[in-house]
């Protein structure tokens, strides 16, 4: 099979990971239009080669054994387009970058994604959230293709059905390429006081100390649980086990049934459940993806056999598919 032009082979996967782990893919490609991402799905669709779309790759877990396809990175990463309410940015332009540009030009809500070193398309595919925000509160259009027909289609913000940590790209595996989202004007200095506020508290945590994939299990919906009627709305808070816990907005963090397990700090080989923020797996130095999944896999059955709550990941594990 003749190999397209811009394809490299046996890239470092590990070097496309925040987390820094991961063997190396049998064919890697980045993609900044259109009708370039279209040809490499053709192609590894000629070529019976599974696929898979990166972003930044701040939420993907790589297999030690690498990728056997044709790993494809979003690099669609610029502001396409400034209208008067609105900016038509790239799926791949970087989250950062939008709060940089944001307290630049007096672009007022996006402070809260400083920090979070994903990309808008990422964002969008899993409605990040932090400090009480979510994704969807900012999109108003997503345009996307389609991996199977590639054809092009547009979605309203609600024809996403954006849910916690979901959208409807997770079901549909559509692949986001270029985002709309609301533009508000607001005072620089108060733009870039609250931007770097929510930077501190992440410095503060220690979320950068090393590489990790941020949390890697979704906060708990308390209605799912069994503590639903334990739990309070006008106080924000739920009894569990005896003890009263905040649950803003009905949700519980993973960190603490996580932590009520012991498990803060438990380390296996290089790969340690944080001990600054049990819902974090941090690299000391050469942790790999089996010592991460194992960590995992504790966690899970520790929580589920002492709360009676299936944990369920936020991040992407990626496995290799041959």
């Amino acid at each position: 099979m003749k190999i397209l032009k811009g394809i490299k082979k046996g890239v470092r996967l590990a070097d496309y990971s925040t987390i820094k782990i991961g063997g190396r893919a049998k064919y890697f490609a980045e993609v900044s239009n259109l009708n370039q991402l279209k040809k490499l799905i053709k192609w590894a669709k000629e070529g019976n080669l599974p696929f898979f779309i990166l972003g930044n790759g701040s939420n993907t877990l790589f297999d030690d054994s690498g990728f056997s396809g044709l790993i494809i990175k979003i690099k669609n990463d610029k502001i396409l387009k400034e209208k008067k309410n609105s900016l038509v940015i790239g799926a791949g332009y970087l989250l950062n970058d939008l709060v940089r540009k944001g307290i630049e030009k007096g672009f007022t809500g996006y402070e809260w994604l400083n920090g979070i070193p994903g990309t808008i398309g990422g964002a969008v595919y899993g409605n990040a959230g932090a400090f009480g925000f979510q994704m969807k509160d900012l999109v108003l259009k997503v345009k996307t293709i389609n991996p199977s027909t590639l054809k092009e289609k547009q979605y309203s913000n609600k024809d996403c059905k954006f849910k916690y940590r979901s959208s409807i790209f997770k079901e549909n595996k559509e692949i986001i390429w270029e985002v709309e989202i609301l533009k508000k004007k607001g005072n620089k200095e108060e733009i870039k006081e609250k931007s770097l506020s929510y930077l501190k508290t992440k410095v503060e945590k220690k979320m950068f100390s090393y590489p990790s994939l941020g949390s890697v299990f979704k906060n708990v919906l308390i209605r799912e649980t069994p503590y639903k009627r334990y739990f309070n709305p006008k106080q924000q808070e739920v009894t569990i086990k005896g003890e009263k816990v905040k649950a803003s907005q009905g949700k519980v963090s993973s960190g603490f049934f996580i932590e009520k397990c012991g498990l803060k700090g438990k380390r296996k080989n290089d790969a340690q459940i944080a001990d600054f923020h049990a819902n974090v797996i941090i690299n000391l130095n050469k942790a790999k993806a089996k010592d991460v999944l194992y960590l995992l896999n504790l966690i899970k059955d520790k929580v589920f056999k002492k709360f009676k709550i299936e944990l369920q990941e936020e991040i992407v594990i990626l496995k290799n598919s041959f």
